[in-house]
This record gives C-alpha cells, sequence and structure tokens, in this order.
C-alpha cells in the first residue's frame, strides 16, 4: 500500500510542492536570527502593517479569475481565462495606485510612507499568481516549487543587503516586492501558457462563464484576508508599536508551516478534487477530502505542541532574548494556526463543485464575528494582549470547525445530487 501511495501522481506532486515551499519556508526562517539583529522591532512593525494592507488589498487581483485557470477543458479556453486575468490585474492594480493616497490620512502616520509600495506588489502578486495557476493546470509542480525557492532566496539577499547597508527605512518591504518580482519572472520564462495579447471581445464568453469567482470569490476573500489581518489593525489602533512588532515576527514564523503543508496541499488538492469531479468520480473524491483531513491534522498536531510547551524559550534563543515575548505570543496563537492549517486547504472543495455562495456566506459571518469579538474585547474590556489572543483562540477553533462542517456537507451533497 505504501508502495502504491509513493509511486503515485498526487503522492510526487504533493512531495515536489511541500519540497519547494518547506525550502521557500525554511529559508527566511532560517535567516531570521540574522535579520532580528539587523531591524529594528519597529522595522518588523512597519513591515507587518505593509503585508496587512498589501494582502487585503491583493485579494481582488485578476478578478479571482487566476483560480479559474485550472477549470477549462480546453487549451484555448484556459489560455483566455489566463490572458484575462492578466488585463485584470494590470487595470486593477493601476487602479489601486490612483485610489490609495486619497486614503491615507486614514492611517497613523508612521505607516503612511510604505502604502506607496503597495500597488507595485499588488501587481507583481497578480502576474505571480496566475502564472502559478497555469503551472498547476499542466501539473508542472516543479515548476512551482523552484519558483518559490527563487522568491524566498531574493527576499533574503535584498533584506540582508539593505539591513547592512541601512540605506532604507522599508528595507524589508522593498525585499519582499523583490522576491515576489524575481519569482515571476523566473514563471514567465518556464511557463506552459505564455501571455498573448487578445481583443477583449473574445474574452467575454470565458468571463461570463466564470463569473461567480469575482461574484463570490471577491467579497469573501476580501472579508476572510481583512479577518485574518483582524489583530495586525487591531493592535495598530489599541497596542504599542512593540507588541505589534513581537506579533509581526510570530507571525512569520507560525505561517511557515502554515505555507509549507497548508498552500503546498491546496494546490495540489485542488487540481485533484477538480479532476475527480470533471470526471464524475464523486465517491472517490468524498474519501479523498476525508483522508485529506485526517492527514492534515496528524501534521499538525506535533507543531501545535512544540510551539506550545517551548515557544518562549525556543524564539529566545533563536532570535535573541529580545524576541522572548514573540515565543509567548506563538505559544497561545499556535493552537488557532493549527485548526487553520488543516482546514483552509480543503476550502478548495467550494471552487471544484462551484458553490462559492457557500464559502461566502461563512466568510461574511466569520468577518463579523472576528472584528465584533476582538473589538469589544480591545475597546470595552480593555484586555491585555495576551488574554485577547487567547479570545482569538478560541473564536478561530469554533468558527473553522463550523467551516469544516460546511465543506463536508457540501461535497456529501453534491455526491449524491
Amino acid at each position: 500500500m505504501w508502495r502504491k501511495f509513493s509511486n503515485s501522481e498526487f503522492s510526487r506532486n504533493v512531495s515536489s510542492q511541500i519540497l519547494g515551499t518547506g525550502i521557500a519556508q525554511a529559508l527566511p526562517v532560517l535567516a531570521m536570527p540574522l535579520l532580528t539583529r539587523l531591524f529594528t522591532e519597529d522595522d518588523f512593525a512597519l513591515y507587518t502593517s505593509f503585508f496587512a494592507v498589501a494582502s487585503i488589498l491583493a485579494v481582488a487581483v485578476g478578478g479571482k479569475y487566476h483560480l479559474a485557470i485550472v477549470l477549462p477543458k480546453t487549451e484555448e479556453n484556459a489560455q483566455k481565462v489566463f490572458v484575462l486575468s492578466v488585463y485584470l490585474t494590470l487595470a486593477y492594480a493601476l487602479a489601486v495606485a490612483i485610489v490609495l493616497p486619497l486614503f491615507h490620512a486614514f492611517f497613523p502616520e508612521n505607516l503612511r510612507s510604505i502604502l506607496y509600495y503597495v500597488p507595485l506588489y499588488v501587481l507583481f502578486f497578480g502576474m505571480w499568481s496566475a502564472y502559478m495557476n497555469a503551472s498547476i493546470r499542466h501539473k508542472t509542480f516543479t515548476t512551482n516549487a523552484v519558483a518559490k525557492v527563487l522568491q524566498a532566496v531574493g527576499y533574503i539577499i535584498a533584506a540582508i543587503g539593505l539591513g547592512f547597508s541601512k540605506a532604507l527605512a522599508v528595507g524589508l518591504v522593498i525585499a519582499k516586492i523583490v522576491g515576489i518580482v524575481i519569482s515571476w519572472i523566473f514563471l514567465t520564462r518556464k511557463s506552459p501558457i505564455s501571455f498573448k495579447r487578445m481583443p477583449l471581445r473574445t474574452l467575454r464568453e470565458m468571463a461570463k462563464t466564470y463569473s461567480d469567482y469575482p461574484k463570490y470569490g471577491i467579497w469573501p476573500s476580501f472579508l476572510s484576508t481583512i479577518s485574518l489581518q483582524a489583530l495586525v489593525l487591531i493592535l495598530t489602533k489599541f497596542y504599542t508599536l512593540d507588541d505589534l512588532g513581537y506579533y509581526g515576527l510570530t507571525f512569520v514564523v507560525l505561517s511557515a508551516p502554515l505555507t509549507l503543508i497548508g498552500n503546498s496541499y491546496k494546490d495540489v488538492f485542488y487540481q485533484k478534487i477538480a479532476s475527480l469531479m470533471n470526471a464524475q468520480r464523486y465517491k472517490e473524491a468524498v474519501g479523498f477530502f476525508e483522508k485529506s483531513a485526517v492527514a492534515l491534522l496528524v501534521t499538525g498536531i506535533p507543531i501545535c505542541l512544540v510551539l506550545y510547551f517551548f515557544g518562549e524559550p525556543l524564539f529566545g534563543f533563536v532570535f535573541g532574548a529580545k524576541w522572548e515575548r514573540a515565543g509567548t505570543f506563538a505559544s497561545i496563537l499556535a493552537f488557532a494556526f493549527v485548526a487553520r492549517l488543516v482546514i483552509s486547504p480543503l476550502s478548495s472543495i467550494f471552487n471544484a463543485t462551484n458553490t462559492l455562495r457557500i464559502a461566502s456566506k461563512w466568510q461574511v459571518l466569520y468577518f463579523m464575528s472576528t472584528f465584533g469579538t476582538l473589538l469589544y474585547c480591545a475597546l470595552f474590556l480593555e484586555l491585555q494582549v495576551e488574554r485577547l489572543f487567547l479570545v482569538y483562540v478560541v473564536h478561530e477553533i469554533v468558527l473553522y470547525g463550523f467551516y469544516f462542517m460546511l465543506q463536508y456537507r457540501t461535497i456529501k451533497t453534491y455526491s449524491k445530487s
């Protein structure tokens, strides 16, 4: 049984994704002991704020059509969806560059300087996402893995160089953009789908066929990303800059297993579950979903336990004594991050079954409950930051548990109908 599994196409694809993503995540973490000595808590706070704003605005790149590149049965239609995604990314990045400066006054003064870099990140992230999904369609997962490694290497080299030179106060922000640009250039050279200019009228059919992606994909993702960055926004408003900086390091470290396991598995899971649905092999799809949930849970539990029991001393030893408080944050938040690690990759089931409306309703509920809970605790109860994190953990476990129930019921109902 093990030999059959290890020789299967799916296991090879997962392995290449995990290997590439693992290296891509390990390199920044390995470089972090040096970066935490080159950059201050305020520098990490600035980067954390930039990444929160950029992540929120990046959810609408390409009108979410890049996620539909995997689905068309013909290469001609896939090419059209790809070009449509690129066109919309260019238009959206330009719109962000024009509109965002009008809202600078609504941001804290120490954050305004890095907002000018947000449109640039949004542009290259959107282009990068289109090429990544084109690669997923053609199962060239090794190319994706190499691209992720190059992104990490570019980020590290740029960050270390800017950190030593002290040339820019936003070195971590510039390094993030440099990394994604390098990765995008590599993907353009290796992609099985190349960009070709097409008249907009030829793209209308594909835009209509997959219109559920912008209709029911953008706003739920937008609300989801704001919710995921809720802690950053609350810490920025109600807590100290040091707390934000410590949380920034905690987020970077905890995001490593999330990206390594969750995103790697999600890419291959989406391709596999979509192919099973297209082939009408619904019973196999249900079984594959169940096995995936168990595998992710078994993988996440050891990570959670290590962080819970040894978070503070590990952070102090690796990143320096001044960062022990970030380890305290990590030991508290570990359970919430593991809940997300197990359940988030399985959300591709809504894309594969074209039931994005269900996901959108949950995202609205998640957004309202997250901000309602955190605002009440910070504004009215005035909880200390550690207690705020405890409330956040309970909230994540409950809401993501409900999300998993929706996922499982969706695939079971779809298979029966």
